[in-house]
């Protein structure tokens, strides 16, 4: 299965559904301007929180590997918008076959993360360059890093995108909708189902997702 291809066409439904075919213009279809880099590096120095790098707090804490894994897909949700918004997505399936590393290198993940930002917010501010590739690149390096692969990543994408179109489906613009599913988040409640089921579609999950919902 070619997952990378695969990601590409559920971001560019995920994003036809929540802001109109007209997003890869630049603007959602209530006139909102987009500004995809801005998303990229925001998220970035999210994931740059889940380590304990404040040398005034927390000394002896140990990173939140788990919270940072899911900024990193945050993070490609983006990445893929960007270049469905320019319009090349092929460039990213030249990363199929990326190897992780065997061990999480926190000190250096923090690095890379900064790189992310510094490229990121130094184009949008610029505004005339095309740093993508760049950004894809060092994406990837930050996945390998954190002892990921792109089965890991598909299986994160999948979970995360399922749930962003339901909770589209089911009132999440309009403040109707429900994100404590009982005692948990629902994003808990999805990679608990993702890790029960392992083998499910996309499909499948938000199935899945209706079910529990309905309790």
């Amino acid at each position: 299965m070619d997952q990378i291809k695969q990601m590409f066409e559920l971001q560019q439904k995920l994003n036809d559904a929540t802001n109109g075919v007209i997003w890869t213009e630049g603007a959602t279809k209530d006139g909102r301007q987009i500004s995809w880099l801005r998303c990229i590096y925001m998220e970035a120095v999210e994931a740059i929180d889940s380590f304990n790098w404040k040398h005034w707090k927390d000394i002896e804490g140990q990173p939140d590997l788990d919270n940072a894994k899911v900024e990193l897909v945050d993070i490609w949700h983006f990445i893929m918008s960007e270049a469905i918004h320019l319009g090349d997505t092929r460039f990213a399936e030249a990363y199929e076959n990326m190897e992780p590393e065997r061990e999480v290198n926190p000190e250096l993940m923090v690095e890379i993360l900064e790189k992310i930002v510094a490229v990121a917010a130094g184009a949008n501010i610029d505004k005339s360059q095309n740093v993508l590739y760049e950004i894809t690149g060092i994406f990837f390096k930050a996945l390998a890093t954190m002892s990921m692969d792109v089965p890991e990543l598909y299986k994160r994408y999948i979970v995360k995108n399922q749930l962003n179109t339901f909770r589209q489906d089911h009132g999440y613009k309009d403040g109707s909708y429900v994100k404590i599913w009982g005692d948990a988040e629902d994003n808990v409640v999805a990679f608990n189902i993702m890790e029960e089921y392992p083998d499910l579609t996309p499909e499948q999950l938000y199935s899945k997702l209706e079910e529990e919902y309905k309790q």
